[in-house]
């Protein structure tokens, strides 16, 4: 098969469908959209509550890191979507965009011109239609559509009232002026229906003449001729060979581990490792596959008295009622997306929230262990702003071959100490009497574990029980210097025709989930590109 469209957008995940969207309904061009999944057919993606149910489905993949020193040799695996809606069609749906100051600093800390938080707040607002809050930090005309939880489970709210009792402020939007307090979280689920990126955005505009969607469709290279890019080597789902050629541009939206993988394969990335698997040298980049980082979560638990949480929600009477409810009007708790609440907190003094807490009337289990089979609740400290950084190389020079995925989640000694504070403090929303009379014993990390300062058995007990939060960037970094992946307007350096849009490019991880901030970064890729062709 052979064909020729004017853009080509590698990877139908969440910047994907928005990039496809935007450029054939905002232009007469011709427009390409490859995922290596399929379309998003599974019924379990479009209940809210069965996230996790499609997160073990064929729509997901998890990549899984070399043993990681930083986490006593253990492995550190992370999801990811393989579906059309990519990870905005399996994870917990939760809109949160960052503060304000992580854009100001991808502009003045890392040379992003363009990408201060003024630029980049209108693109999340034409993009955003809030159901409940109208103000300057929110639109109400876009595609995605962003709603408050329902129906609001009892545990969740006694966790936001255990956390103001325990003088945190109280929250009515993360999204606006300050970041910082406990609340309920805005989703991108609405009326029982989630929102993704593939339902939003792409499937308006589906029928449009100028755009063809091609799934289970493997991208294997970017062809290059001398410093340009001209087109696509793939295989379809029969193992047969497909080429595409690109008219105008190729714009990579495969995520933070197919995004450099795909450039290493096609010569753009460290020579040295370029050259010993016999790849071609392009473009020398050592940063392609570099600055690897991701949100590190420890949640700490505690058994629920009674039936109170989520425990066998799915199952017998329990789950017969609650699909019944879902059936006869999109209700109940299957309309809900579970992680309804939480907390953004500065544990540090450093005068900006450091530490995210999701707040959860269940409890999945350690990494790699299935979920506790009791009800329990969790509040779940994470990294905000990781300073610990990993690295993606070639394992050869087979498309088909895994990445080595050096993790090296908690090289940094900020971030296990961040982890640390997040612990204590999540202790200390348990302990409040708001909770205590649904409350039993803490199952993590235990009473047998000395969390106060100083304590050697705490560090032991975060390395071991740390996972990721599904946020990995930073692979395809944006800057202002040429050893940078990609410039400000996500061109690729040292290739002409060639960008990179998805979370990859972020310099450093926003201080929040990177569903929403995604999403972002294809509508401005949409406006660069559209702009050059004015």
């Amino acid at each position: 098969m052979e064909a020729e469209y004017d853009y080509i957008i590698v990877g139908g995940g969440a910047a994907g469908c928005v990039l496809a969207a935007e450029l054939s309904a905002r232009s007469d061009a011709s427009v390409a959209l490859i995922e290596r999944g399929r379309k998003d057919v599974n019924p379990w993606i479009h209940i809210p509550a069965t996230f996790f149910k499609a997160l073990q489905s064929q729509d997901a993949e998890v990549v899984v890191s070399e043993p990681d020193p930083t986490l006593d040799d253990l492995p550190f695996p992370v999801p990811q979507g393989r579906v059309l809606g990519g990870g905005s069609s399996v994870n917990g749906m939760i809109y949160m965009r960052g503060q304000a100051r992580d854009y100001d600093d991808w502009e003045q800390e890392h040379g992003c011109k363009g990408w201060s938080y003024k630029d980049v707040l209108p693109v999340f607002k034409r993009q955003e239609r809030n159901t409940t809050i109208k103000d300057q930090f929110h639109g109400s005309e876009g595609r995605l559509v962003v709603d408050t939880p329902a129906p609001k489970h009892p545990i969740s709210e006694k966790l936001i009232e255990a956390s103001l009792a325990g003088g945190l402020p109280k929250s009515d939007d993360f999204n606006g002026a300050q970041q910082e307090g406990a609340g309920w979280y805005q989703v991108t689920a609405h009326k029982g229906q989630r929102q993704s990126a593939a339902q939003c955005f792409l499937k308006p505009e589906l029928n449009r003449e100028n755009l063809s969607v091609l799934t289970h469709l493997s991208v294997e290279r970017i062809q290059i001729k001398g410093r340009r890019a001209t087109g696509i080597e793939a295989r379809d789902g029969d193992g047969k060979p497909v080429t595409l050629q690109a008219k105008r541009e190729i714009i990579l939206s495969a995520g933070s581990f197919q995004s450099p993988k795909l450039l290493m394969l096609s010569g753009i990335g460290p020579a040295d490792i370029l050259t010993r698997y016999g790849i071609d040298v392009v473009h020398d980049a050592p940063e392609v596959g570099a600055n690897f980082q991701d949100h590190v979560g420890t949640p700490v638990t505690r058994r629920l008295n009674g039936k109170l949480g989520l425990y066998g929600a799915d199952k017998g009477l329990r789950g017969m009622w609650h699909g019944a409810q879902y059936m006869m009007g999109k209700r109940g708790l299957l309309s809900s997306n579970l992680l309804q609440s939480g907390a953004c907190v500065d544990t540090s003094g450093s005068g900006r929230p450091d530490v995210q807490f999701n707040f959860a009337p269940f409890a999945p289990g350690a990494p790699g262990t299935p979920p506790l089979d009791y009800h329990a609740a969790q509040v779940h400290p994470m990294t905000m702003r990781p300073k610990s950084r990993g690295r993606l190389t070639l394992a050869s020079s087979n498309p088909l071959d895994d990445l080595r995925f050096e993790a090296r989640m908690l090289q940094d000694p900020s971030d296990l100490d961040t982890l640390r504070r997040g612990i204590r403090l999540a202790r200390e929303i348990f302990d409040q009497a708001e909770l205590r009379d649904v409350l039993s014993e803490e199952v993590w990390p235990s009473a047998s574990i000395d969390t106060r300062v100083g304590s050697n058995s705490l560090d032991d007990a975060i390395r071991k029980h740390a996972r990721t939060i599904f946020h990995p960037a930073g692979t395809c970094r944006m800057g202002g210097s040429p050893s940078a992946v990609v410039d400000s307007e996500l061109r690729v350096n040292g290739v002409d025709n060639l960008r990179v849009a998805d979370c990859s490019v972020m310099p450093a991880l926003v201080s929040g989930n990177t569903n929403a901030p995604t999403m972002m970064i294809a509508g401005r890729a949409a406006d660069f590109i559209l702009s050059t062709e004015a």
